[in-house]
């Protein structure tokens, strides 16, 4: 209740700014004025663009954009890094009730919640019309994360999925195989079960749980989930969903081979110290462990499969609110930030995957030269292994925290799953009769008038 209280709060304060007309939550960083609509000099148009991200994402999009300007001389972007969600996507939502908008903002998971809000413009009439831009280019299920109702709404540059890194000298010690495409969850214990000394304090694998994209990938590659497929009904406490659940909770508990949260040293890496043989997260641990392993070789594969390969798609995507008063410019903006050549800028940083299929199995990527891992290669089957995250109207709430908490209780402190399921299964509950409420409102126009009763 607390959650749906706080969710409300949000929606709340977001129809109060409409009324009251308060545009003071409409600043950024970049020289963002808040404006919106043609603000440029002269011929040209502004495009405010809106993202989060630390100093390479902003590199990377000015470089984007230096490139752009080279055939666009009418258009001028101003980018605008705002803190990232749920305070990026909050500060969205306050601009558009209060009739200001960005004219291209990045989304990630909720791209669902504004999409079934009609705040976003549909932008399959903008790829069916222009030449340039093939969909049968994009790994598909990449655009799939930002379909909705047959309508996309996004294009994304880069994607991340959840892969396996492993730590080659602990493999040897114990002369185990290193990991491969084939391996499975079992693979995974029974080489975690050899590695694992807690007296050394060495752990097989890193902690299970913990976020949505970790709890996705053991569910997902176990033919699990949290919801249905349309996401109307919990699902978790019963079938595979269960099964996944008390794998997980077995993984740590009795096989101890991997770290509850009192077990990690505080302020010690397990990964890149040498105290983790295997370690199942995002590609970002790539360039970390490049940075950061000196004492011990390493590689990569894809993340292990239960009963079939599946990780969650971890990316963003740039769209187009409705309010954009530049929408013909703005298009030309998403399809170059996504096209080709901004695509083959993002490629060569060799992290995560760009989205066009050509660019991602190039050399600009792939070729990484004698740098780690050797085996980099298996990102795109990684990539291809990849399925759309159970976006919600109720995302951040169901995934990001009443579930995490759920499964903190079971994972981390081995509390019995029958008993933690009831109360898990009511707070979700709850969330999804709030979101079909509130989406009924959202569809006649009357959540303002709802919340004033």
């Amino acid at each position: 209740m607390k959650r749906i209280l706080g969710f409300l709060s949000i929606v709340l304060l977001i129809f109060t700014v409409a009324c009251s007309g308060e545009d003071s939550l409409t600043g950024g960083n970049s020289g963002d004025t808040g404006n919106t609509g043609d603000s440029g000099s002269g011929d040209k148009t502004t495009i405010k663009f809106s993202y989060w991200g630390g100093d390479t994402d902003q590199a990377r999009l000015e470089k984007i954009r230096d490139a752009f300007y080279e055939e666009y001389d009418d258009i001028e972007i101003e980018l605008i890094n705002l803190p990232e969600p749920p305070e990026y996507d909050q500060k969205q939502m306050v601009m558009m009730s209060s009739g200001e908008s960005y004219d291209v903002i990045q989304l990630a998971e909720s791209s669902y919640a504004f999409a079934a809000r009609d705040v976003l413009e549909d932008l399959t009439p903008y790829i069916e019309e222009d030449d340039e831009i093939d969909l049968d280019d994009y790994y598909e299920n990449v655009i799939d994360a930002y379909t909705h109702d047959d309508q996309i709404f996004g294009l994304p540059l880069r994607v991340g999925t959840m892969i396996m890194l492993y730590n080659k000298d602990l493999f040897d010690e114990h002369d185990l195989d290193y990991p491969n495409e084939d391996w499975t969850w079992d693979d995974v214990i029974a080489a975690g079960e050899e590695i694992t000394d807690h007296d050394e304090g060495i752990f097989g694998v890193n902690p299970l749980g913990g976020w949505w994209a970790s709890t996705a990938q053991f569910l997902f590659s176990h033919d699990a989930s949290i919801l249905n497929d349309d996401f109307t009904e919990f699902v978790l406490d019963s079938g595979n969903s269960l099964e996944a659940v008390e794998l997980m909770q077995k993984i740590t508990n009795d096989y101890e081979i991997a770290p509850t949260e009192a077990q990690i040293p505080e302020g010690i890496d397990m990964w890149t110290s040498g105290k983790q043989g295997m370690i199942i997260d995002g590609p970002w641990h790539i360039e970390s462990s490049r940075e950061n392993v000196t004492d011990f070789d390493w590689d990569m594969t894809v993340a292990p499969k239960g009963t079939q390969h599946a990780t969650p798609i971890m990316s963003n995507a740039f769209h187009m609110p409705k309010m954009s008063e530049n929408k013909e410019e703005a298009w030309e903006v998403i399809k170059f930030f996504t096209g080709k050549e901004a695509q083959e800028i993002f490629a060569a940083e060799q992290g995560e995957t760009p989205t066009l299929k050509e660019v991602a199995e190039s050399d600009i990527y792939l070729d990484i030269g004698d740098k780690d891992p050797q085996n980099f290669e298996s990102i795109i089957e990684a990539t291809e292994n990849a399925v759309a995250p159970e976006a919600s109207l109720m995302w951040t709430e169901i995934n990001n925290e009443v579930v995490q908490d759920g499964l903190s209780r079971i994972i981390d402190l081995n509390e019995p799953v029958d008993e933690v399921m009831p109360g898990l299964r009511s707070e979700v509950e709850d969330l999804l009769e709030e979101a079909e409420r509130l989406q009924e409102l959202f569809d006649e126009g009357e959540l303002d008038a709802d919340l004033d009763e």
